[in-house]
């Protein structure tokens, strides 16, 4: 066995290795979306098909924000270099970093259902409509129909 063949064939590992932990770490992110949000909102009833595809939209938003943009780059800059600007963005947060994602994802998934715009009624069965992003324009979880098509069937 020579040198070139064992290089080759570890690089040939880590390759297979660094796509079993890629498409296997995006389906474990999925799951674990799906298991908190069950376990945060147990008390809903919550509509299976709907967290799943939440799961599967929040991790592609999540994994889909690959190209860096001006403000992002500036911002990770500052926030290294300049000691002065970590200042004025403390938190006064005491929760530990996992409740704090939790807590995220749990409310991006009541704004991204039909939660609120049956006037959050937890008597109801919780569809998932769209994946709500506040940065796409005329998007308003909050809204209620002009028209309520239960009263005039």
């Amino acid at each position: 066995m020579n040198r070139r063949r064992l290089i080759v064939g570890g690089l040939g590992l880590a390759g297979v290795a660094a796509l079993g932990v890629w498409g296997f770490g995006r389906l474990g992110f999925e799951a674990e979306i799906a298991s908190i949000l069950r376990r945060r909102l147990g008390f809903l009833d919550l509509d299976r098909d709907g967290v799943q595809r939440f799961a599967k939209d929040q991790a592609t938003a999540t994994f889909g924000k690959k190209i860096p943009t001006w403000n992002r780059l500036r911002y990770h800059f500052l926030s290294a270099v300049a000691p002065s600007f970590k200042r004025y963005y403390r938190s006064t947060d005491k929760r530990s970093r996992v409740a704090r994602l939790e807590d995220s994802l749990v409310s991006t998934y009541l704004l991204s259902s039909d939660f609120f715009l049956n006037g959050a009624d937890e008597s109801r069965r919780i569809n998932y409509v769209a994946y709500y992003d506040p940065m796409r324009p005329c998007q308003n979880p909050f809204a209620r129909p002009a028209v309520d098509a239960r009263t005039n069937s």
